[in-house]
């Protein structure tokens, strides 16, 4: 009786390995544009969602709602308007929009990861907040985010969210470059 062997050869393996590292070097660039997209968008819904967040409550509390450009740390407003290091949503007791003392935070978005810039064409003139009175309106409000991912290429995948002079957030198509 003979024994038989069950196994792979030497070169039955390499050949395998071979073609593995050939799938995955196609395969790893459009991964990582898939995942810098990915970044944009979540960037981009979770500005939009927390603006209409702030609006819908401003309106439910009927009290004044603020959302400002956070530090790094997201513990304060910001006067910079870096958005990219994201944002604070609270009850604006004295309607200033900045954060004091007594106000009552809602909601914290910390910085975005992989988010290059988060700002309009100019961003000397970006808002660094928002304030949302008990009827929903956000007196000049206006105001045009692109939000670009961090890497090469990255200026196709930007996306545009657009906040109107009433203070209503609209998220763009993928690609567009401004409100219009």
């Amino acid at each position: 009786m003979r024994l038989r062997h069950a196994g792979f050869t030497l070169v039955e393996l390499m050949v395998t390995v071979t073609v593995s590292v050939i799938l995955i070097a196609i395969a790893a660039p459009t991964f990582g544009t898939l995942l810098l997209k990915r970044s944009v968008q979540v960037a981009a819904d979770n500005l939009v969602s927390d603006l209409r967040f702030a609006r819908f409550e401003a309106i439910k509390l009927s009290r004044t709602v603020s959302v400002c450009s956070a530090t790094t740390s997201s513990t304060a407003c910001s006067a910079g308007a870096s958005w990219k290091d994201g944002w604070i949503v609270f009850v604006d007791a004295d309607g200033d929009g900045s954060l004091d003392a007594g106000d009552q935070v809602l909601r914290v978005q910390e910085a975005l990861p992989s988010i290059a810039t988060m700002a309009s064409g100019s961003p000397d003139s970006d808002r660094s907040f928002f304030v949302y009175q008990p009827t929903g309106m956000a007196r000049g409000a206006t105001q045009t985010f692109i939000v670009t991912p961090t890497g090469a290429g990255a200026s196709s995948l930007t996306r545009v969210v657009c906040v109107s002079i009433q203070g209503r957030a609209a998220l763009r198509a993928l690609g567009t470059v401004s409100c219009a």
